[in-house]
């Protein structure tokens, strides 16, 4: 085979060469230097052969119309090329194979397509666009002519053929797929103040003042505990009979919340708290009371078929079109019996670019 690297549509493929999309121009100081391209033939297809002047002239063109800051820059132009000639070959060669197949169907492109193509890649000023970038206005209406056709083709041969086997079924099969990889998720945002006692009534005692505390001002609990930690005034020595804490602040869903947690956070809402709630301690059955702090609680739904149909759609059309290319390119490389690997024609250390 020609390639392993994953063929797509055809109106996908330049969009794919953005080897320095977010560089700022002036990463690449302009000097007296001279970009060196070493020409020869690197492969045919029918009766076309491809150069490496003839891969230049495609790049020049793709690298004028998308990134025309680069144009003029010799350091910049040489860092595209050398990275991406390989790329940019093999997308010539998939084309030149569906021209193959285009003369065969005899199709047919006007003389009005190829000049209003030319407008919109180049501009109202053409001439001076293509003189710019080194082309001449033949091989331009030549270059827009094979890629109207190639476009053309693969819309017959790939396209069409994809958005006719995509149907209602799958797009629903694609949304059970989608429904199950992206539960609906419930996420909990709370903090529990914890009083432990030397007795269960002093740990309630205590419990009810925090709640009165707490409930008037949320964002002054630490002051509110330390105030409940002061010393009594009969024995300032004594250390308090309680133990008081306030947890960080917690987020987590509901699959990870304990059933008890989830039942006192499923009655309040966002900004309250919960009056003091007895529980047992599972280490050594002591007696907790625990005050919950909800302070946000967000669902985020599935979305609804209706509102993913057209997007699943349009995945799956994409899908089938790049299966659907892929077996077009593979028959028409046995249809006309190329089949060569680019590896033993062009050695990998070939590199036909320098800047000296």
């Amino acid at each position: 085979m020609l390639s392993n690297k994953k063929p797509v549509l055809f109106f996908f493929l330049f969009l794919l060469c953005s080897v320095f999309i977010q560089a700022d121009p002036t990463l690449f100081p302009e000097e007296n230097k001279r970009l060196i391209i070493q020409n020869r033939i690197l492969v045919k297809v029918g009766d076309t052969t491809i150069s490496v002047l003839d891969v230049v002239k495609k790049m020049e063109v793709f690298l004028n119309k998308h990134y025309p800051q680069y144009a003029e820059s010799l350091p910049a132009k040489y860092q595209y090329f050398s990275t991406q000639w390989r790329d940019m070959l093999f997308q010539m060669i998939d084309h030149e194979l569906i021209l193959l197949d285009a003369d065969k169907m005899e199709l047919k492109i006007t003389d009005a397509e190829v000049r209003e193509t030319l407008f919109e890649k180049f501009g109202p000023n053409v001439m001076t666009t293509l003189d710019k970038i080194g082309l001449t206005y033949e091989e331009a209406r030549a270059m827009i002519h094979s890629e109207l056709a190639v476009q053309k083709m693969t819309w017959f041969k790939v396209h069409a053929k994809a958005l006719s086997a995509v149907n209602t079924q799958d797009i629903r099969s694609a949304y059970a797929n989608y429904c199950e990889k992206n539960p609906p998720k419930e996420e909990w945002e709370y903090q529990t103040l914890s009083i432990r006692a030397q007795n269960e009534e002093t740990a309630h005692q205590i419990a009810q003042k925090a709640f009165t505390l707490y409930q008037s001002s949320p964002s002054l609990i630490a002051e509110a505990i330390e105030k409940l930690k002061e010393p009594n005034l009969v024995d300032p020595e004594a250390k308090p009979s309680f133990q008081i804490t306030l947890s960080d602040t917690i987020k987590t869903e509901t699959k990870n919340l304990s059933q008890t947690y989830k039942n006192v956070l499923t009655t309040l809402s966002p900004l309250s708290m919960s009056g003091p709630i007895k529980q047992v301690n599972r280490t050594d059955q002591s007696i907790i009371y625990r005050i919950f702090y909800l302070k946000n609680h967000t669902k985020t739904l599935t979305p609804s078929l209706r509102s993913l149909y057209d997007k699943l759609q349009n995945q799956l059309i994409q899908e089938e079109s790049e299966k659907g290319f892929r077996l077009y390119l593979s028959k028409l490389r046995d249809r006309y019996g190329f089949d060569t690997r680019l590896e033993e024609i062009i050695p990998a250390s070939f590199q036909p670019f320098s800047l000296n």
